[in-house]
C-alpha cells in the first residue's frame, strides 16, 4: 500500500507540475500578446474575467459531477479536452483569424474545462493517497502551484521575446497530454469505499442534496464559511501592495515583482517542509494562530505609507516587505493545510464534490468582489488605513470564535476524525 501511495503522489505531482507550470507560462504569454497588441488594460482585464467567471458559474455542477461519475475519467477526459480545444484554436489561430476574440473564446474554453479538472482532483486526493499522508500530497500540491506561479511569469516573459505566440500554444498541449498520460497511470480510488452506481436523481436535485448535507453539518459549514471570509479580506493584499509600493512609494516595477514573488517563495518553502513533517495535531492553534499572524502581518504592510514614516528609504522599505510577505505566506499555509486536510477526512466520498465545489464557488466569488471593493476604498481612504481596518476584520474572527466557541468545540472533537461512506 505504502508504495502504491508514493506512485500516485509521484505520478500526481509530475502530471501537476508539467500541466500547471505549462498553463502559467501560457496564460503570462497570452497576456503580454494581448497587451502589446492592443495596448489596452481593459482587454487584459477581460481576460482575467474569462478565466474566473466560469469557476464561479459551473463549480457546482462540476462538484455534482464529480460525485455522480468516475472521478478518474473526468480528470482523463479534462486533460485531453484541454488539449483539443487549445489545437482546435492554435488552428483557428493560424489559418483563419488572428483577432483578439479568439484568444477570449479559448480563455473561457480552458477555464470551463478546468473546473472540471480541478474539482474532480481536489476531490480524488484522499482516495489517492488516504488519510495518512493527506497532509503531504495537499502540502506537495500547493508546493506545485507555487512553483509554476514563480516560474510561469520568469519563463513566459523570457521566451516571448524569442518565440512565436503559437509556439506557446503548442508547448501547452503538449503539457496537457503528459498530464493525461500520467493521470491514466494513476489509481484515484485506492482509498475509495464508494461504489459506481447508476444514479436515479437529476444534477439539480443531487446538488441542493450537496447544499443540505453541508448545512446540516456544523463543523463542515464552519469550515466552508471560515475559508471563503478569509478569501474575501485577503483580497486587500494583491491590491494594496502594487498601490502601496508603485503609486504611494514610487518603487519600481522590478521591485513589485520581486515583493510579489517572495509570496509564492514563501509559499513554497513552507509547503515543502509541512510535506516532510507530520500531519499538524494540534490543528486548532494553527488555523487560529495562523489567523492572528495573518490578520498583524496584513497592518504591517501599511506602515511604509505612514505619513510619519514616509523618510524611509525605498531599500529599507523592500526589504521590509519581502520580509513580511514571507511571513505572510507561511501564516496561509499554516491555516490552509489543516483546513484542507479537515474537509477532506470529514466530508464522506458521496459528498466530497460538491463539498469542494462550494468552497470553490464561494472563495471565487468573494475574491473578485474583494477586488472591486478594496479598489473602490483605496481611493476613498489611505491605504494604511484600509490594511488596518481588514487586519482588525480578521483578527475580530478570531475574537468571534473562541467567545461562540461552537466551532472550536467541534474543531478539538473532529480533530483527527475518519472518512465514512453513507
Amino acid at each position: 500500500m505504502e508504495n502504491a501511495v508514493k506512485k500516485n503522489l509521484i505520478l500526481f505531482l509530475s502530471g501537476k507540475v508539467t500541466s500547471v507550470l505549462g498553463s502559467s507560462i501560457y496564460a503570462f504569454a497570452i497576456g503580454l500578446y494581448i497587451l502589446a497588441e492592443t495596448g489596452s488594460s481593459l482587454n487584459f482585464a477581460i481576460t482575467l474575467v474569462l478565466s474566473v467567471l466560469p469557476r464561479i458559474l459551473l463549480a457546482p455542477v462540476a462538484g455534482t459531477l464529480s460525485d455522480r461519475l468516475s472521478r478518474k475519467r473526468i480528470i482523463i477526459s479534462a486533460n485531453f479536452a484541454s488539449a483539443i480545444w487549445l489545437a482546435i484554436i492554435l488552428g483557428a489561430f493560424t489559418f483563419l483569424s488572428q483577432e483578439i476574440w479568439v484568444l477570449y473564446v479559448a480563455t473561457t474554453g480552458l477555464s470551463i474545462i478546468n473546473t472540471f479538472y480541478s474539482i474532480s482532483v481536489t476531490s480524488s486526493i484522499y482516495n489517492m493517497v488516504g488519510p495518512d499522508h493527506l497532509q503531504k500530497a495537499t502540502s506537495l500540491n500547493q508546493a506545485a502551484i507555487s512553483l509554476s506561479t514563480i516560474l510561469g511569469p520568469v519563463l513566459g516573459g523570457v521566451f516571448f521575446g524569442i518565440l512565436d505566440i503559437h509556439i506557446f500554444m503548442a508547448l501547452n498541449i503538449l503539457t496537457f497530454l503528459i498530464a493525461a498520460f500520467a493521470s491514466i497511470l494513476i489509481n484515484y480510488n485506492l482509498f475509495s469505499s464508494r461504489t459506481e452506481k447508476k444514479k436515479s436523481t437529476s444534477i439539480g436535485e443531487d446538488l441542493r442534496d450537496g447544499v443540505s448535507y453541508v448545512k446540516g453539518q456544523p463543523f463542515l459549514l464552519h469550515l466552508v464559511i471560515l475559508s471563503i471570509w478569509l478569501n474575501f479580506w485577503f483580497a486587500v493584499f494583491p491590491v494594496a501592495m502594487p498601490y502601496l509600493v508603485l503609486t504611494i512609494r514610487k518603487m519600481t516595477s522590478v521591485q513589485l515583482g520581486i515583493i510579489e514573488g517572495a509570496f509564492s517563495v514563501g509559499m513554497m518553502i513552507m509547503a515543502l517542509f509541512l510535506s516532510a513533517r507530520k500531519e499538524i495535531r494540534r490543528k486548532e492553534f494553527s488555523i487560529t494562530g495562523g489567523m492572528v499572524v495573518m490578520s498583524t502581518v496584513i497592518m504591517l504592510i501599511g506602515l511604509p505609507a505612514v505619513p510619519s514614516l514616509m523618510e524611509l528609504s525605498n531599500g529599507m522599505v523592500f526589504a521590509y516587505l519581502i520580509g513580511i510577505v514571507l511571513i505572510l505566506s507561511a501564516s496561509i499555509m499554516f491555516i490552509n493545510t489543516p483546513v484542507f486536510v479537515l474537509l477532506q477526512k470529514n466530508t464522506p466520498d458521496e459528498y466530497r464534490g460538491r463539498v469542494m465545489a462550494l468552497l470553490e464557488t464561494g472563495s471565487s466569488a468573494m475574491t473578485p468582489l474583494g477586488f472591486i471593493l478594496f479598489g473602490f476604498l483605496l481611493e476613498k481612504m489611505p491605504v494604511w488605513l484600509l490594511l488596518g481596518i481588514c487586519s482588525f476584520s480578521l483578527m475580530a474572527i478570531v475574537l468571534y470564535l473562541y467567545k461562540e466557541k461552537v466551532f472550536l468545540k467541534l474543531l478539538r472533537e473532529e480533530d483527527q476524525p475518519k472518512a465514512v461512506s453513507i
